[in-house]
């Protein structure tokens, strides 16, 4: 007579693995308008979460009030809807130009070095020397006075 054998579960001991790393804290006066609350004590540890408030509300209310004052104020309507609808209708178009760029096996690695090559020379050309300084915010201020209409 053959005796059946009934499948046997092995349990093995259990292994501690290496201890967790405690979180990096953060302290409540980093932020502004800060609110610390600890969770109750259920656990071994106590947990303390941040909330952080933002500096800056916004009044929703002020801001429609505003863009409607603006719009009733506009004379040619048309032209604003024309030039709104024109730079949604360029920046979809750049997005798949741009998604289209990625697509290529190589050719993002070859923007990268193009950029990483135009930065440099930037930085050397204008951001290194004082005088080099100068002349970049002679330039930036007068594209500022011609876009702005002042010149």
């Amino acid at each position: 007579m053959a005796a059946l054998l009934a499948p046997v579960a092995v349990v093995a001991p259990r292994v501690a693995g290496p201890k967790a790393r405690a979180p990096r804290t953060l302290r409540a006066s980093a932020f502004r308008g800060a609110r610390v609350t600890a969770t109750p004590k259920l656990m071994a540890r106590s947990t303390v979460r941040v909330a952080a408030m933002a500096e800056t509300k916004i009044n929703t209310d002020e801001v429609l009030k505003t863009i409607a004052d603006k719009w009733e104020d506009t004379e040619n309507k048309s032209a604003v809807i024309t030039y709104v609808a024109g730079g949604a209708a360029i920046v979809w178009l750049s997005g798949t130009v741009v998604g289209a760029i990625n697509a290529i096996p190589v050719l993002p690695k070859v923007m990268e070095l193009v950029g990483l090559g135009y930065s440099t020379w930037f930085v050397y050309r204008y951001v290194l020397f004082k005088d080099s300084r100068k002349e970049l915010v002679e330039q930036f201020d007068a594209l500022k006075d011609k876009v702005s209409g002042e010149l």
